[in-house]
């Protein structure tokens, strides 16, 4: 474990460690003695070539699939073998590649059913839970921040597709995670949803811990505090956006540095 120097110089522990974390199927390793931290408080980039065990690696750290080998630390304890939940109550939530979401409900109605969870009351009485004024005004606070106040009555399927992963994001936020893992958040989005829901990750830095996997390599070096960059399932190397830009290897990776904007 090491130390991370934010912008103000100030040191901060590993909140997520990495080590010689693996998986095979069979013969086939798709991530190889993986190992790194993601510090408390910054947004640590996962980038690679399609292929390199980006998503494989990310379910391995939420516990979809148990890992080969090494090992998996998360706020001090070694959760290699706990589960999707268990991990999920230690304080991980994850948006994934393919919006998840309650369809026919409203986009109030879905951060209410995630806010109800961390709060812990019934499911089995929805008025209860619709009447209920801190539950709704702490989902009316979050969907404010993903910038849907005026969609909070709209039913999530008629949605755009960037407002259901701002609606997504606004979801693994009601659970107050620790650390935020994002799946790819902005596949499939036309420019102007991409750079609103980039502007919106911005705004999380500094309170949450994000680690995110990311095709948008203009997206990537304008958010990351620190990248780590896979290839064939291994590490190839780990840095600031700069020293990534500048390194050799990666730029081999990329086919050349006009991939590295």
């Amino acid at each position: 474990m090491g130390c991370f120097l934010t912008g103000e110089s100030t040191v901060a522990e590993p909140l997520l460690t990495l080590d010689s974390l693996g998986k095979s199927f069979g013969a086939l390793q798709v991530c190889d003695r993986v190992s790194f931290d993601v510090f408390t408080g910054e947004l640590h980039a996962l980038i690679g070539p399609n292929g390199a065990g980006k998503t494989t690696l990310l379910n391995l750290v939420t516990g979809l699939l148990p890992a080969s080998q090494g090992d998996l630390w998360f706020n001090g304890q070694r959760i290699t073998s706990y589960s999707v939940a268990k991990r999920a109550r230690l304080g991980m939530a994850r948006s994934f590649q393919i919006t998840s979401l309650f369809p026919a409900f409203t986009v109030q109605e879905n951060v209410s059913l995630a806010v109800q969870a961390v709060q812990g009351s019934s499911y089995r009485f929805w008025q209860r839970a619709a009447n209920n004024t801190t539950l709704q005004q702490a989902a009316a606070a979050i969907i404010n921040r993903v910038g849907l106040r005026q969609r909070s009555e709209v039913i999530a399927s008629s949605l755009a597709h960037g407002e259901q992963r701002l609606l997504e994001m606004g979801m693994a936020l009601a659970t107050a995670p620790e650390l935020l893992l994002l799946d790819e958040p902005m596949a499939g989005l036309g420019p102007g949803s991409s750079r609103t829901l980039a502007t919106m990750i911005q705004g999380l830095k500094g309170d949450v811990t994000i680690l995110l996997i990311e095709h948008d390599m203009e997206a990537v070096f304008s958010l990351a505090d620190r990248i780590t960059v896979l290839d064939q399932g291994r590490v190839v190397a780990t840095g600031t956006p700069e020293q990534i830009r500048k390194n050799p290897v990666v730029q081999d990776v990329y086919l050349g540095t006009a991939c590295l904007i």
